[in-house]
């Protein structure tokens, strides 16, 4: 593949059109036509990183914060950015940046976050400004196909995935050519009047100038007429940030530790009662407090970076909690988990994608503060406080499947403090496969240690992949099962402390008992 190559799959990943109007996406440095074996995935690119796509034989670096924002003024030694570009134009590196086309995107930044938050029936905080102009020519019907060919091949009638979209009414022109003219139809001095068809399109602002060129060229008449529109349309796909709803209602403090956990930060800032019962959730990767006037009343709590002091002020004022997401860590997670997407499309056709280990924040910590609590243990590490009785309980839960797919089961045993049973559920749930059992399992009994106000779990499962999966150790790809692992996971945010580990299939036997009773009718 060449750079333009990949050019044109990340347009079909994360259209230009979705830019902002300030932004500066698309390929900033290096030759187009470069053959390409690898690429390297940052969030910005430094001098670290290059270095790390010289030595590492990579001929992309595909950046989400453009190097280039502003025109340079020069290129040498003496700052940063021109060390960078000298650095990359010697290793014959190209740099592609896309940044808020991709924050925008179907499948995008803000998508993943919003997916990896648990939010359902997501939609844009704001919905991207389609730009461009409306024009309006007016055509003899005899010439027609061959001025709108022209027109198009310009670049005219595109309107998201769709083109050569236009809108077409006849009518009646009416003209007469003065002394110097030399008309198509008529004569000098005489009012002329000929049947037009007017051929509405939509022209982006980059192609008008084209467009109109191409107009005139095919159009038979020696002063074509034309007229051109301002637009201020936004677009019917993707959009900046997502808003969402919780499958499940949680507390604000419960919301800011889910976020800390996914981006394994030791503390998260957020303002407001951490009691407040949340139902809708904003979010955006990166700096959205540009945003917060577009979501009062749409959501309870909007997560974002790049928080200016009297900007929880003016969220206060609004009505709108605010969790502090630090610009590059959301980023960074999002970035990471788009780029393998990216990398199953891209190894297809024979590139190697890869993220890269340098780069990062300029940022740098004196201390750090441990959490006082988590929602998910590690089931390696850590420790749990409890307070006795039904606060803290343990919990064992198998699912299975004869045939898997096959008539299945699940098996649940809750125990309080003392190792006492308190609670059997066995069940039958039709015919699936073992890992959607083992989801059923563990949902089953998160809901049946709730039931009981269970505020610290101890969870234990012989199933691997489930406890690795709701550790975060493994990623959820199977469409049903992230559905499963959604609706745990919104189960889990409701305990103070759950710690999920994996044992034996020695170790459960009492769940196990119960899923074989199940299953034989006992």
């Amino acid at each position: 593949m060449l750079v333009e190559d990949i050019q044109s799959v990340l347009e079909e990943l994360a259209p230009g059109r979705l830019s902002a109007g300030w932004d500066n996406s698309g390929l900033q440095v290096g030759r187009a036509t470069r053959l390409v074996g690898r690429v390297l995935v940052t969030l910005d690119v430094t001098e670290d990183v290059v270095r790390e796509a010289a030595d590492g034989d990579f001929q992309v670096i595909l950046s989400h914060h453009p190097l280039l924002f502003e025109p340079l003024r020069r290129v040498s030694d003496g700052d940063r950015r021109g060390r960078i570009v000298s650095q990359l134009l010697a290793s014959d590196i190209s740099v592609i940046a896309c940044h808020t086309n991709l924050d925008a995107a179907e499948g995008g930044l803000a998508d993943l976050a919003a997916g990896e938050l648990g939010l359902t029936h997501t939609q844009p905080i704001s919905r991207i400004p389609v730009g461009g102009v409306k024009f309006v020519g007016f055509i003899p019907r005899e010439a027609y196909e061959d001025v709108v060919a022209a027109a198009y091949e310009a670049g005219a009638g595109a309107l998201g995935d769709y083109s050569h979209c236009s809108f077409n009414s006849e009518g009646r022109g009416t003209f007469m050519p003065g002394e110097g003219a030399d008309p198509y139809v008529g004569a000098r001095g005489r009012l002329e009047k000929a049947e037009e068809i007017r051929w509405e399109t939509l022209v982006p602002t980059a192609s008008v100038a084209s467009v109109i060129h191409a107009f005139v060229k095919a159009h038979p008449y020696e002063e074509p007429a034309f007229d051109i529109y301002p637009l201020e349309n936004v677009g019917s796909s993707g959009g900046l940030g997502r808003i969402g709803t919780l499958r499940a209602p949680t507390t604000l403090e419960r919301v800011a530790t889910s976020v800390g956990e996914l981006l394994n930060a030791a503390t998260v800032v957020h303002t407001g009662d951490p009691e407040r019962s949340i139902n809708s959730v904003a979010v955006v990767p990166g700096s959205g407090m540009g945003l917060l006037e577009d979501i009062p009343g749409r959501a309870e709590v909007l997560i974002t970076g790049d928080v200016k002091y009297h900007d929880a002020e003016r969220a206060q004022d609004l009505g709108l909690d605010l969790v502090v997401a630090p610009h590059g860590l959301l980023e960074v997670w999002a970035l990471r988990a788009w780029s393998q997407g990216l990398r199953e499309t891209l190894e297809e056709r024979g590139v190697e994608v890869v993220f890269a280990e340098a780069g990062g924040s300029a940022w740098r910590s004196v201390s750090m503060v441990a959490a006082d609590s988590g929602e998910v243990i590690s089931s390696e590490t850590g420790s749990m406080d409890f307070e006795g009785g039904n606060s803290y309980c343990s919990l064992f839960v198998d699912g299975g499947a004869r045939g898997n797919p096959g008539p299945a089961a699940i098996g649940v045993v809750l125990r309080d403090e003392a190792g006492e049973v308190l609670e059997e559920v066995w069940d039958r749930i039709g015919d699936t496969t073992n890992n959607v059992a083992e989801y059923h399992a563990l949902i089953t009994g998160l809901e049946t240690a709730l039931d009981r106000s269970v505020t610290h779990l101890e969870v234990f499962s012989d199933s691997e992949l489930m406890v690795r999966q709701m550790n975060r150790e493994y990623k959820v790809r199977s469409e049903r099962l992230k559905e499963l692992f959604m609706q745990a996971r919104a189960l889990v945010q409701q305990f103070k402390q759950v710690r999920i580990s994996h044992v034996s299939r020695e170790s459960n036997t009492d769940a196990d008992a119960l899923v074989n009773k199940a299953l034989d009718g006992v």
